[in-house]
């Protein structure tokens, strides 16, 4: 990258430039030193000096913390534009998503955006829009977030995305409403959004080939919410809605949106003993031990989980069974159809109770013996399914205790199948992990060592394997919240 300037000149009197520190369309950025000692970033201004002269006029006697301070604007000799402003050490929070394919932390988002709402904010209420808002000019200083080129990019400016247009901003986080000319601050909501996408995925909603493409992608598509944590997603849409006027009204109006996603009921835990209170402080609040209740979900809302985890369980087991028909080349209806209506039965037994057990930690014998009657009542499925009728069984003298027996090991099997193991627990919104492969072995591991019972012992390994796959399939999950001890390291990332 080559610059005018190279280290030591002095293009403006009473600056000494050290380095180039970026380069593109809208001119170049030095990093500089006053005569006084000052440390201060040098911006040679290059296209379109008459709406970049205005813009940086506009914001000279603006101050926020959030904000990347613009001290002065100053001509060299040749004639060239310069704006002398505050140099920021930092990095910009491109490279800091760089390093993070897969987003940020939750609760990193959550501070990192409050601050970008402030300065967004600060500069709505003076009637300023940055026009050009992405990671590219947000940087980061000893864990403070600062918006900059907010009085100076408004032409066209360098990016970690290489699509570009020639008219405002950067297209991967353009407005629909900029192609049409008439826009206000909501083209910095809806910029906002897409930054917010970004920190929390690590990518952008609307990528292509071409800068073409991705406008019309602005225009025309709807974001892809799936992979955005659920308490954002009614966020995300109203941030990124097509049309300006059904977005947020204002950046704070956001923010506190987001940060309510965090927000947590919490109990203050009383102490043994009562003892006279003390001045309060912050530090001895936060010293306070604290309880976390998580927010429960209505009776409604949990009626309709189990009743898409047991739809949703009926399908996979016929995948499941069908993968099997593939695989060991099974082609009796009667054996194919068995381990179909076990399987959904074994998942069914496990979500329904579930659902009665839901905030309740622990293991009680209590919580056990209904799964091992659960398992029985499976069994007694199987029988059925294998044609066993009461009033036959015993018809012939001599064949009682065979036909005991028969009846017994599908009872045993399943019964002591969901006694020996923690179902409820894969069960479970705040488990580690969405689906893992250690409670798929566990139950299998079980099942071989119950093969001494069941005369039909592939059948009974073969239903609890997949029905631990299944019922970790269908259960709803939340990711579990970083633990509390890490929220000061979370702000450097």
């Amino acid at each position: 990258m080559r610059f005018t300037y190279s280290s030591g000149q002095r293009p403006l009197d009473g600056y000494t430039i050290k380095r180039g520190i970026g380069r593109g369309g809208f001119g170049e950025v030095y990093y500089g030193v006053s005569d006084g000692g000052k440390e201060v970033g040098l911006k040679l201004i290059h296209g379109n000096q008459d709406v970049e002269l205005r813009g940086v006029a506009q914001c000279l006697n603006l101050k926020h913390p959030n904000l990347v301070n613009l001290y002065d604007m100053k001509t060299d000799p040749q004639g060239g534009h310069w704006v002398i402003m505050e140099y920021v050490s930092g990095e910009p929070l491109s490279v800091v998503l760089s390093r993070h394919p897969k987003g940020l932390s939750l609760e990193l988002a959550r501070q990192w955006f409050q601050a970008l709402a402030q300065a967004m904010g600060y500069l709505h209420d003076h009637g300023i829009v940055h026009r050009d808002l992405k990671p590219g000019n947000i940087f980061l200083e000893n864990g403070t977030l600062k918006v900059g080129d907010y009085g100076l990019s408004k032409f066209i400016s360098g990016s970690q995305r290489s699509a570009q247009t020639q008219s405002v901003g950067t297209v991967h986080y353009m407005a629909p409403e900029i192609s049409t000319g008439n826009y206000n601050k909501q083209i910095d909501i809806y910029a906002s959004g897409i930054i917010l996408y970004e920190m929390l995925t690590g990518h952008v909603p609307f990528d292509g080939e071409s800068a073409g493409e991705i406008l019309m992608k602005h225009l025309t598509a709807p974001p892809d919410l799936s992979k955005v944590p659920e308490e954002f997603v009614p966020i995300l849409a109203k941030a990124l809605c097509k049309n300006p006027a059904h977005r947020y009204a204002s950046m704070m109006e956001m923010a506190r949106a987001v940060t309510d996603t965090g927000e947590e009921p919490q109990v203050v835990v009383a102490a043994a003993k009562a003892e006279t209170p003390l001045p309060a402080s912050p530090r001895r609040r936060m010293a306070e031990p604290v309880l976390t209740v998580l927010p429960a979900v209505s009776p409604r809302g949990q009626m309709a989980e189990l009743c898409g985890s047991m739809a949703l369980s009926a399908v996979f087991a016929a995948l499941g069974v069908a993968l099997w028909a593939a695989l060991a080349r099974a082609h009796e209806v009667s054996d194919l159809g068995s381990l179909f209506f076990l399987t959904v039965g074994a998942c069914w037994a496990i979500l329904i109770p579930a659902k009665f057990w839901v905030g309740k930690r622990g293991d009680s014998w209590a919580r056990r013996l209904v799964m091992m009657g659960l398992g029985a009542l499976l069994g007694l499925g199987a029988l059925y399914i294998d044609g066993w009728a009461p009033r036959s069984s015993f018809a012939q003298t001599g064949e009682e205790p065979r036909r005991v027996a028969q009846m017994m090991a599908p009872l045993g099997y399943f019964a002591l199948a969901f006694f020996g193991l923690r179902w409820w627990r894969i069960t479970d919104r705040r488990r580690g992990q969405w689906f893992s492969l250690g409670p798929i072995f566990a139950a299998a591991c079980w099942g071989l060592i119950l093969l001494g019972i069941w005369y039909d012992p592939w059948r009974g390994t073969l239903v609890l394997s997949m029905t631990a796959a299944i019922v970790q399939l269908v259960s709803p999950w939340e990711q579990p919240p970083p633990p509390t001890s890490r929220r000061m390291r979370l702000r450097y990332a």
